[in-house]
């Protein structure tokens, strides 16, 4: 990539090269050797293909240069191992998510490096409002077609993450025609469709995305492994000896999660040494009724919930609070990736016609409803510990 001077000074900041230590997937390292990518080469490559998809839609200078300021940082708020502490922003911290951070930073509301806050003064001197592109990063502009570039059905951040995820676990269902979709988009009405002869490219997209939740993201191993970082981070904060984690990479919380010991410190020792917890129940959507499902919802929606059933599960099994632990996945997936079940990409037909992709092709309609991930419930603890927690998880979990 040739990075103009003006984007370069936006590189160097120390924001921006703090995320060389936030790793892409979290902890799938674990699953998929080769996935140890970081945040600060998606965000690079985010900003190419804003760039170059700015070319292919022949966009204004001005328009053009704010989407890539808006590419290039919108990851910059990304707390240590990326998406796994999101619910932990929402319940103990005051921000939504990592692009409220995000926003703030670029506005020069908070800081993430100590010697950092240069980027509000950078962003002035090319001429934008911070402000205009923080709210850009969180997906809002009075110009549609600006904002679906970067929160859009398809938009650059999810073309460059498929891509680039793709090639570091190698696997292969996330490959998708990246060169096609780029020259197919276009602007029209004021916002950004596919021309009719891309759909075969969009169709091909849908499909990667929802195998690559299937496969990648939400994969149990993943996720297990996910979740008993999150129970030590949370144990230590309600023990008050962790401060600001949001701020650090990877390798400074897990440092300070060690240093701890107690149940933070086995908890690193363990992910150290691969010696994860193990899946004593996997439920699908198919093995509970609608009110069971309901109930689930509510349990994700409520933290004290979750950790008085871990707690009560643990109590009956024998085993330490924080060795059982309760994941759920669908309503975390509504919530942190609401992008998934947006399939309703707009075609531009013969003729000037729009029409939504879900009418065009029944195939977009089908990834709709397909059940992303294929599990809904998944209780984990140590193995010696599988067979009780088996034995009483319905009637303490669904009572």
């Amino acid at each position: 990539m040739r990075i103009p001077e003006e984007i370069i000074k936006l590189v160097d900041t120390p924001e921006f090269q703090r995320l060389r230590g936030v790793k892409q997937l979290g902890l799938a390292n674990l699953v998929y050797p080769g996935a140890n990518h970081t945040r600060f080469e998606h965000s690079l490559g985010t900003w190419y293909l804003a760039r170059k998809l700015s070319l292919e839609l022949q966009l204004p200078r001005e328009d053009s240069l704010l989407i890539q300021l808006a590419a290039l940082l919108h990851d910059i708020g990304h707390g240590p191992f990326s998406h796994t502490f999101e619910r932990i922003y929402r319940d103990r911290l005051d921000f939504h998510d990592h692009m409220e951070v995000s926003r703030r930073i670029v506005e020069g509301k908070i800081q993430i490096c100590e010697d950092g806050g240069e980027l509000p003064d950078i962003i002035s001197s090319l001429g934008y409002e911070p402000r205009e592109v923080g709210e850009l990063i969180v997906g809002k502009h009075k110009k549609r077609y600006l904002r679906m570039i970067i929160h859009g059905d398809i938009d650059v951040d999810q073309l460059d993450y498929l891509t680039r995820d793709a090639h570091y676990t190698g696997v292969a269902h996330g490959i998708i025609d990246l060169e096609r979709l780029l020259t197919v988009m276009r602007v029209f009405n004021g916002e950004l469709v596919i021309d009719e002869k891309g759909i075969e490219a969009v169709e091909g997209m849908l499909v990667a995305r929802s195998l690559m939740y299937s496969r990648v993201y939400f994969h149990r191993t993943v996720k297990i492994a996910e979740g008993m970082l999150i129970r030590a981070v949370e144990f230590a904060l309600d023990e008050g000896e962790l401060e600001d984690f949001w701020k650090m990479t990877d390798d400074r919380l897990v440092i300070e999660l060690e240093d701890l010991g107690d149940f933070p410190g086995d908890i690193i020792r363990r992910i150290r040494r691969r010696k994860l917890f193990k899946a004593a129940v996997i439920i699908g959507p198919e093995d509970l009724t609608a009110e069971e499902k309901k109930s689930l919802t509510t349990l994700y929606r409520s933290q004290k919930k979750r950790k008085k059933i871990e707690s009560e599960l643990a109590e009956i099994v024998g085993a330490r609070e924080g060795e059982v632990m309760v994941e759920l996945s669908i309503p975390e997936l509504i919530l942190s990736e609401p992008r998934l079940k947006q399939v309703e990409v707009n075609v531009l037909l013969s003729g000037g016609k729009v029409e939504p992709i879900g009418k065009v092709t029944p195939l977009a309609s089908a990834i709709k409803r397909r059940q992303t991930p294929r599990w809904i419930l998944l209780v984990a603890t140590l193995p010696e510990y599988m067979e009780g927690v088996k034995r009483v998880w319905r009637e303490v979990i669904l009572e």
